[in-house]
Formats: structure tokens, C-alpha cells, sequence
């Protein structure tokens, strides 16, 4: 599904700004705070209702304004669908697709695929556990819908334990919210594994390309429930037998220790920590494996063309890696780049537009 045209109304420093695309994208150039990643951001809402540098959306309104507006139109052969999203300053929000008012953010998430790799990725590999398990619960989400429902799912009960935990201890309904996050949880531990087990080789394969053979990576699934399960069922009992087994210590805590919200991934470089023996260009190139490693598993199980966002996230790779980098972007679906500058040529014709101070001239 590619996006053919966007519109903006007093969203970050756009007041109005109408744009329409071709099927292979656009790069945007101009110096930093010109609103070139305002544009990103506006895709990735349309794509999951969020925006990928975790802003509220109070902060995405224009100055001045009491809300905002953002609508897309996609195409895919020969059909079209207008998802549009407004919201404003008091929280009310709407969402619509095709005219038709989304009430629920599950319904709306993972409907139009996208991957995005920005600066502040880099903590993938640097960052906390949660940074990464982020990572990879959107990326679960958009290759299963039934994902993000046990995730949530999963969230709710581990909350509910939490409380009791905390305060007013009541063995009988900790059982019980044990019991659910022992079924949701198992579905969010295949998952993951199985997400991870997927983008191993192709990371590999990126990783060697981006340095010209010279270095190795990998990619390791670190969850904290260790079992050799293959099944659900399996997964699920061994969950429940844990959450058991730690409830005295957990009461102690006052907090679950131990279920999918404690997971992580460790990265390797050359069969070693990345975040302890990678430079910050090394870890970059590792990062940017994982993205294009994750756009070929989108379009392994959703069978759909992928959008990819790239914002300034190649300026500290080398002119090298650079020219190997290019070449495997452009064979990902339809590509939006934000950068100062691109001087490196690309054989993919993307329209070229001009950002400065909240106005696009191509």
C-alpha cells in the first residue's frame, strides 16, 4: 500500500501543506528544526496512530491553534482508502477510515504497514530493555492483530497483580490474574520468538553487506522465562508454575518480576556485546539491519508493500557503508528520507522536495 497524498493542517509548524507522492517516495531536504521529520511523523500517525518519536500529541499541534488534522490517502492497484486522524488540545480525538469513525485504536494500528528508522534508534542497542521491547512489540503488533490484543491483555492483568501486590494481598484473585497472564503471555513469548528467529539471518545478511563482509552481527531473543516450549500450552504452563513460585518473593517487591514485560534482545558485533565493543557507527550500521531486516519481515507475512521512513539516520555512516546502504533502501517498498542533504545518487526515482521553516517546494 503506497501513500499517494498527504495533508496537513496546523500540525507542528505546518498552518496548510498538501502533498502528493509517487509510488516509489520523496526525500526531503533542508537544515535541522525545518519540519523535515514533522512530515515522517505525520505518515507514522496515519500508519499507527502514534508518533515514533513519542510525543504527546498536545506537542504536535501548531502554536496557536487548538488542534490538528492529518489525512492520507493510499493507494493500491487500483483501489484507494482516506485514513484521517484530528485531534486537539482538551484530548479528544478522532479517527476515521474512509469516512467511517475508528473507535478503537486496535482497529486502527497495523492497517497500513510501516517501518521507521530515525536518530534516537541508536538505543536499541545502547538504551533499557523497554526501548527494545517497544521495538518489537510494534513490530509483532503489525505482523499479527491478535498480538497487540494480548498485549494489552497481558498489560491489564499485570497491573491488576501489581496493585494487589502492593496493597490488600488476596491469594485467590492473584490466582486468577495469574491465570491470564500466563495465556496472554504465552501468545506474546511465540511471538517474539518466532519474530526474532525470522529477522536472525536476514540481519546477518544486511549487516555483512553495510561493511562490505568485513564484520559479523546477530540477534538474540532474551526471555525471562526460560523454556524450550514449542507449543503454546507448554509456554503457558511454565509461565503459570513461575508467577507461582515467585509470588512470596514478588509480595516482598511489590511488583512481578519476572513474564514477558521483563524480556529483552541482545545484539552481537563479531560474536560480541554491541552495546560494550561497537562503535557508534558500527551499532548504527546493526540498527539499520534490524529496520531493513524488519521491513522483509513485514512483507514476508502481510504479503503488502511497505512504507519506510528514514530520517537523518545515515549522516554518521561512513561515505562507504553509505553507498552500500543506499541500494538496499531502495529496493524496500515506497521510501520517504529526511535528510540536509543527499548527495549520493540513487537509482530509485524519489521526488525531491525543499523544507524550510514549515513550507515544501518540489
Amino acid at each position: 500500500m503506497n501513500l499517494h497524498r498527504l495533508q496537513l493542517i496546523t500540525f507542528r509548524n505546518y498552518h496548510s501543506l498538501q502533498l502528493v507522492f509517487p509510488e516509489e517516495g520523496a526525500i526531503f531536504e533542508g537544515i535541522n528544526g525545518s519540519g523535515k521529520t514533522n512530515i515522517l511523523e505525520a505518515i507514522y500517525i496515519l500508519c499507527t496512530g502514534r508518533s515514533q518519536r513519542g510525543s504527546k500529541r498536545s506537542e504536535m499541534i501548531n502554536f496557536g491553534s487548538d488542534n490538528t488534522y492529518i489525512e492520507g490517502e493510499f493507494k493500491e492497484g487500483d483501489r484507494s482508502a482516506v485514513a484521517s486522524m484530528g485531534f486537539s488540545r482538551n484530548k479528544k480525538v478522532v479517527m476515521k477510515f474512509n469516512g467511517v469513525v475508528v473507535k478503537k485504536f486496535t482497529e486502527w494500528f497495523g492497517k497500513r504497514p510501516v517501518i521507521s528508522f530515525g536518530a534516537d534508534d541508536l538505543q536499541l542497542v545502547n538504551g533499557t530493555p523497554e526501548f527494545r521491547r517497544r521495538f518489537l512489540d510494534i513490530l509483532c503488533s503489525q505482523t499479527d492483530s491478535g498480538y497487540l490484543t494480548s498485549l494489552i491483555n497481558y498489560k491489564h492483568f499485570l497491573s491488576c497483580r501489581n496493585q494487589i501486590l502492593s496493597s490488600n494481598f488476596d491469594k485467590i484473585q492473584c490466582e486468577i490474574y495469574e491465570e491470564q497472564m500466563a495465556e496472554s503471555g504465552a501468545e506474546i513469548f511465540i511471538k517474539r520468538k518466532e519474530i526474532i528467529s525470522f529477522l536472525g539471518p536476514y540481519l546477518q545478511d544486511y549487516y555483512k553487506e553495510i561493511s562490505g563482509n568485513r564484520e559479523s552481527a546477530g540477534i538474540l531473543y532474551e526471555p525471562s522465562v526460560s523454556c524450550e516450549c514449542s507449543s503454546k500450552n507448554e509456554w503457558k504452563n511454565v509461565f503459570y508454575e513461575l508467577l507461582k513460585e515467585r509470588r512470596n518473593r514478588d509480595l516482598e517487591t511489590g511488583f512481578s518480576t519476572v513474564g514477558p514485560h521483563r524480556d529483552d534482545i541482545r545484539f552481537l558485533l563479531n560474536q560480541k556485546p554491541s552495546k560494550t565493543y561497537g562503535s557508534q557507527g558500527q551499532c548504527r550500521s546493526i540498527v539499520l539491519s534490524l529496520k531493513l531486516s524488519s521491513v522483509s519481515c513485514l512483507e514476508h507475512f502481510r504479503q503488502d508493500k511497505m512504507i519506510f521512513l528514514i530520517d537523518d539516520a545515515l549522516s554518521e555512516l561512513d561515505q562507504d557503508r553509505t553507498s552500500r546502504v543506499l541500494p538496499l533502501i531502495e529496493n524496500k517498498g515506497q521510501v520517504f528520507i529526511a535528510t540536509p542533504v543527499l548527495n549520493s545518487p540513487m537509482k530509485k526515482t524519489l521526488l525531491r522536495c525543499k523544507v524550510k521553516d514549515g513550507t515544501v517546494t518540489i
